[in-house]
């Protein structure tokens, strides 16, 4: 598959962000729930798919994720990769993740083929071994419920095993943001 063919199958994966509106049914007068695009990317992305007026489609309908609440995690991995020993070599979302394994929330686990050992000489075959990996945080990987599972979890992790190295108003900045002051 060329690069010009991955852009386009991964913009044709792009979700289109739509709104719930009343609007008049043109065929029979009617008021009633429509869904439209949201923005003009969107109308854009219907348009290149082929979308018609009257078009029956399939659908997979999810509330969009608060955008706030998105950011406030980041905002969590800075402040660990800002203050905490040990996560300077991460950006904020490799710091979330970081944890994430750690902790073991919202993460699933995997078989991985890790082959044979050597020791010097012997080779000692392992075989398949479970590995803990973390499920996407993207935004429209996951759900808000689950978005708030993976921050509740995270930030138990994170108050348990780092908070105490934490300087006094770093710690408390922490905790603002885990009691919702910081969103």
């Amino acid at each position: 598959m060329t690069l010009a063919q991955k852009k386009l199958a991964k913009r044709r994966a792009r979700p289109v962000y739509a709104v719930v509106r009343p609007v008049a049914d043109m065929e029979t007068g009617e008021e009633r729930l429509g869904i439209l695009a949201m923005h003009p990317i969107d109308r854009e992305l219907m348009k290149e798919r082929g979308y018609r007026p009257g078009d029956e489609l399939r659908l997979e309908i999810k509330r969009r994720r608060n955008v706030k609440f998105h950011r406030l995690m980041h905002a969590l991995g800075k402040l660990l990769v800002d203050n905490v020993d040990g996560f300077e070599h991460f950006d904020s979302h490799q710091a979330i993740v970081h944890v994430q394994t750690l902790a073991g929330v919202c993460c699933e686990l995997q078989e991985v083929d890790i082959g044979t050992l050597r020791i010097g000489d012997l080779a000692v075959p392992v075989g398949m071994v479970p590995v803990k990996v973390a499920r996407s945080m993207a935004f429209d990987e996951m759900d808000e419920d689950e978005a708030h599972t993976l921050f509740e979890g995270i930030t138990a992790y994170i108050g348990e095993h780092y908070a105490h190295l934490m300087l006094d108003d770093i710690r408390a900045e922490f905790w603002e943001m885990v009691n919702g002051e910081g969103r």
